[in-house]
């Protein structure tokens, strides 16, 4: 139950009786972790059991402290049944989301809350095995804070940009440290299980459980931040491809013979839309004369001027930025004009820290978009920025370890 079964010798030792008896406790835990609380006649009938057998595997949980009562539910005829629900604080969960510039982590309970600091700083992950001393040096600090045993532990999460197979979690972004992968080097530390996932496909696992995304089957969620990618869900599932790399928006070409991308190509979408393209096209046209009060809010330091520098300029009315979201916005609705042929979603969620423009994004989005779609498709799409804005790959990543470990869990007991 929440990965504590995951014994070598358990399975091999333990009775028929009490495999059976930890299954359903195991699917009493996941249903109330993912639907918040239930009555002991409601898990009665989704588990097929007696209202006294379910009431014994309820206290046992109870006794354990992940489970607690929530008071009594209204009555249906008799007597008032009494309410259940996870324990939120039996265990928690390290997020960590890095980007290529900026680094988030922290420490969620199984209420998807934060129990600690959401720790927010400027790194360059192309610095390698210094930004891992350092994210290393503030997760330390973070939990030697919150002072909890490695016990109450379920596991990290971390969400990194690039090429991730979904099955293996191997990165294709050279981020070995002395030869060992990300995920060995945090779990060697830490002594804790250990998922990684590429960034926006951890993006849509935040929209899906607690964003726009939930209880919606299909959904894009593109995510631009110094890059563009995507998270695709299908049917109500996440789509990962066949080796996980499905989603890489920002490498469809938008631009004949455009600038060379980071990946080789010309004229790719992150060429002229991302929020590195953004960057350093204020950076250029600054540079070239434009009058902006982004020189101001950086003190004329061009090096300092990242997307929230343009966005407190959009939000002073300043034309410069305006023009530059606008022209990332009409690429962004040609690009996503035609993934709205391709996949008919009901919703596209635009996150990253670029979706922070808002309104300065969409409008040129939608007049690209009517631009380059058939309008019977298109008018089946709703186009919104996420939400949950800058926590939703930390909730993503507390999505990302939940799901892995109900689905060991259910694998367990195959």
């Amino acid at each position: 139950m929440l990965n504590l079964l995951m014994q070598s010798d358990f399975k091999n030792n333990a009775s028929n009786t009490d495999l059976k008896k930890f299954r359903q406790q195991s699917f009493i835990i996941e249903y109330l972790y993912r639907n918040g609380q239930a009555s002991n006649p409601e898990l009665a009938k989704l588990v097929n059991m007696s209202s006294p057998t379910i009431n014994k595997l309820i206290v046992e949980l109870v006794e354990l402290e992940i489970v607690q009562e929530l008071g009594q539910g209204a009555s249906i005829g008799g007597r008032r049944p009494n309410l259940y629900g996870i324990n939120p604080n039996a265990k928690y969960i390290i997020s960590i989301d890095i980007d290529c510039r900026m680094i988030k982590m922290g420490v969620f309970n199984l209420q998807n809350v934060a129990v600690s600091d959401i720790i927010t700083y400027f790194d360059n992950i192309k610095n390698k095995k210094q930004v891992f001393e350092e994210i290393f040096n503030r997760l330390d600090s973070l939990l030697a804070h919150l002072n909890y045993k490695t016990s109450q532990f379920l596991g990290i999460g971390i969400s990194l940009p690039g090429l991730i197979e979904a099955k293996t979690g191997k990165t294709y972004s050279d981020l070995l440290i002395d030869d060992l992968s990300l995920e060995e080097v945090f779990r060697n530390r830490y002594h804790l299980p250990v998922f990684t996932g590429n960034d926006s496909r951890v993006m849509a696992l935040g929209e899906q459980a607690f964003g726009a995304a939930r209880n919606k089957k299909d959904v894009l969620c593109i995510n631009i931040c110094d890059g563009i990618g995507m998270g695709i869900i299908v049917n109500g599932k996440i789509y990962e491809g066949k080796s996980g790399f499905a989603g890489e928006l920002g490498h469809i070409n938008v631009v004949d013979d455009g600038i060379l991308c980071t990946c080789g190509k010309k004229g790719c979408l992150e060429t002229v839309a991302s929020g590195t393209a953004i960057i350093q096209q204020a950076k250029d046209g600054i540079a070239s004369g434009k009058q902006s009060i982004i020189s101001e809010l950086v003190n004329d330091n061009l090096e300092d001027i990242h997307v929230s520098t343009i966005i407190e300029a959009l939000g002073n009315g300043d034309v410069f930025a305006i023009d530059l979201i606008s022209q990332a916005g009409a690429y962004l609705g040609k690009g996503i004009a035609g993934l709205i042929h391709i996949f008919n979603p009901e919703t596209v969620i635009i996150g990253g820290k670029v979706s922070e423009a808002k309104h300065f994004l969409l409008d040129p989005i939608q007049q690209s978009m009517n631009k380059y779609s058939i309008h019977r498709i298109k008018q089946d799409t709703e186009i919104i920025t996420s939400s949950l804005e800058g926590k939703v790959k930390l909730l993503g990543n507390v999505a990302m370890v939940m799901n892995t470990l109900f689905e060991q869990e259910r694998e367990f007991f195959t």
